[in-house]
C-alpha cells in the first residue's frame, strides 16, 4: 500500500501533521473534561454533554463544508502560485462563514424546544438539555470562525499558529470547567451552568484571537475582500466542493443524531447506554487524533500537488499517508486494547456507565483499522474538490447500514447497546472500503481547479 517512500514527502508529511496532532489533542481534552467535569455532577448532566455536543455537531455542518471548500480552493490556488485567488477565497469563506452560524445559532434559538424533543431527549434531562443548548448556540458563530480560521492556517501550511490558539483555548475551557463547574481553587461553583458558560468563553477568546492572527500574516487583507464580479466567477468551484462536504456533513452528524436517539429509546438501561455512548465517543477521539491530523494533511498536500499540476504525486501522497496512518493507528489499538475498562474508568466513574463504555471501546476498536482508512482517504477526496465521493460513500453507509442495523440489533435482536456499536463496526468496513475503491479506480482528480481559471 505504501509507495517508494521519498524522504523529503516523509518529511513534509510529519512537518504538517504533528502541530496539528496537538491542536486535536487540545480539542480532545476540551471535550473530554466537559464530560469528566459533568460526569462529577450527576449522569444525567454527563449525558446532556454528550447530546448537546452531537447537536452543535450537526449545525457545524455548513462550517465543516466551508472548511472543505476552503481548503481545496486556497490550497490548489496557492500550488499554483495565484495568491491573488487564494486571499479572495479567504474573504469570501471566512465573511459568509461567520454569517451562516449567526444565522443558524439564531434560528435554532427559536426552535430549541421542538429540536430537543425531536432528538428524543428523555424528560428528566430536558432542563439540563436546554441549558447546555442555549450555551453552545451563543458559542456557534465563534467556533465557525475558529474551524473556519484553523483551516485558512492549514492551506497555507501554517499549522504552528492554530495550534497556540487552540493551546490556549484548551486552557481556558479546561480552568472554566473545573473551577465554575466544580468549584475548584475556591472558585464560585455554578455546577452545569459554569461548564456551559466556560465553553462560550474560551471559544469567543480563541475566535477573536484567530482573526487577529489572519490579519497580522496577511492572510486576511484588504485583496481578501473580492469584488461581487470576482466572486460570481470565483464562488461556484467553493460551491461545487462544499455542496457535497455539506450534505456529507449534515448526513453524517444527522446520522448521529439519530444513533442517539436509537440508544435513549433502548428497551433496557437506555440513560447508562446514552452516558456511555457520549463517553465512549470522547474515549475514541484520542485514538482517532492523529488519523484527523493526517486527514488534514493529505488534504493540503493533495490540493497543492493537484495546483502544481503534478496528479502522480497528489496519488503518491494519498497512499504514503493511508499506510502510515492506518499501521500506526493499528498499532495504538493493539497496545490499548486490554486496558478498555480501565480508558473507560478515566471518565465514567458510574460503574455502569463505565461498563457502557467498555462494550463500545471493544467494537470501536476492532474498528480502528477501517475508522482511519475512511478519515485519510476522505481528506484526500477533499483536498482535490472531489467531496461528492465521500458524501455518497458516507450517507450510505450511515443511513443504509449504519442506523438500519443499530435499529435492528439494538431494538430488535440484542435489545441492548450492543447492537448499535456492532452497527457502527459494520459501516466503517463499508464506507474504507468504497472510498479506497474510488481512489483506486475512479477519476477523482478531474474535480481540481483548471490552474488556468480565476487569474483576476
Amino acid at each position: 500500500m505504501i509507495p517508494h517512500l521519498n524522504t523529503e514527502r516523509l518529511k513534509l508529511i510529519w512537518h504538517m501533521t504533528w502541530p496539528q496532532v496537538i491542536m486535536l489533542f487540545c480539542q480532545f481534552v476540551i471535550g473530554i473534561t466537559d464530560v469528566w467535569a459533568g460526569g462529577r455532577i450527576s449522569p444525567e448532566v454527563q449525558a446532556s454533554i454528550g447530546l448537546i455536543a452531537q447537536c452543535q455537531m450537526v449545525f457545524m455542518a455548513l462550517a465543516i463544508a466551508a472548511v472543505s471548500g476552503a481548503v481545496a480552493a486556497i490550497s490548489q490556488s496557492l500550488g499554483a502560485g495565484n495568491e491573488l485567488r487564494a486571499h479572495r477565497y479567504v474573504g469570501l469563506v471566512l465573511l459568509a462563514g461567520t454569517g451562516i452560524g449567526i444565522l443558524i445559532a439564531a434560528l435554532a434559538f427559536l426552535w430549541r424546544d421542538p429540536f430537543l424533543r425531536l432528538v428524543q431527549t428523555p424528560d428528566d434531562m430536558m432542563p439540563l438539555a436546554q441549558l447546555f443548548f442555549t450555551a453552545y448556540l451563543w458559542t456557534l458563530p465563534a467556533q465557525y470562525i475558529l474551524t473556519i480560521a484553523a483551516a485558512i492556517f492549514r492551506a497555507a501550511k501554517q499549522v504552528l499558529l492554530p495550534l497556540y490558539v487552540t493551546l490556549g483555548v484548551c486552557i481556558l475551557n479546561c480552568v472554566g470547567d473545573l473551577g465554575f463547574g466544580l468549584g475548584w481553587w475556591g472558585l464560585p461553583n455554578y455546577g452545569a451552568a459554569g461548564i456551559a458558560w466556560a465553553t462560550f468563553v474560551s471559544t469567543g477568546f480563541g475566535a477573536i484571537l484567530m482573526v487577529m492572527l489572519l490579519y497580522r500574516e496577511r492572510l486576511f487583507t484588504k485583496a481578501s475582500l473580492p469584488v461581487w464580479r470576482w466572486v460570481r466567477v470565483g464562488s461556484p468551484y467553493l460551491f461545487k466542493v462544499a455542496g457535497p462536504a455539506f450534505g456529507t456533513s449534515f448526513l453524517w452528524q444527522s446520522g448521529y443524531l439519530v444513533l442517539f436517539a436509537i440508544t435513549a429509546s433502548l428497551p433496557f438501561n437506555n440513560i447508562s447506554a446514552l452516558a456511555g455512548l457520549a463517553t465512549g465517543f470522547r474515549v475514541e477521539a484520542i485514538l482517532f487524533l492523529p488519523a484527523v491530523a493526517f486527514n488534514m494533511t493529505a488534504s493540503v498536500l493533495v490540493g497543492h500537488a493537484l495546483g502544481e499540476g503534478n496528479p502522480g504525486e497528489a496519488k503518491r501522497i494519498i497512499l504514503t499517508v493511508l499506510g502510515v496512518a492506518c499501521s500506526g493507528m493499528s498499532l495504538v489499538g493493539i497496545l490499548l486494547w486490554p486496558w478498555r475498562m480501565e480508558l473507560a474508568g478515566l471518565l465514567a466513574p458510574d460503574p455502569v456507565v463505565q461498563a457502557e463504555t467498555a462494550k463500545y471501546l471493544t467494537f470501536n476498536i476492532l474498528a480502528v483499522p477501517f475508522t482511519v482508512a475512511s478519515v485519510v482517504l476522505a481528506g484526500s477526496l477533499n483536498g482535490a474538490g472531489a467531496t461528492v465521493y465521500p458524501m455518497v460513500s458516507f450517507s450510505v453507509a450511515t443511513w443504509c447500514v449504519r442506523l438500519p442495523f443499530a435499529w435492528l440489533f439494538g431494538h430488535i435482536v440484542w435489545q441492548d447497546a450492543n447492537g448499535v456499536y456492532a452497527a457502527l463496526l459494520i459501516s466503517q468496513i463499508v464506507m474504507s472500503t468504497s472510498l479506497l475503491w474510488v481512489v483506486l479506480r475512479c477519476d477523482w482528480m478531474r474535480f481540481a481547479m483548471s490552474s488556468r481559471a480565476f487569474h483576476h
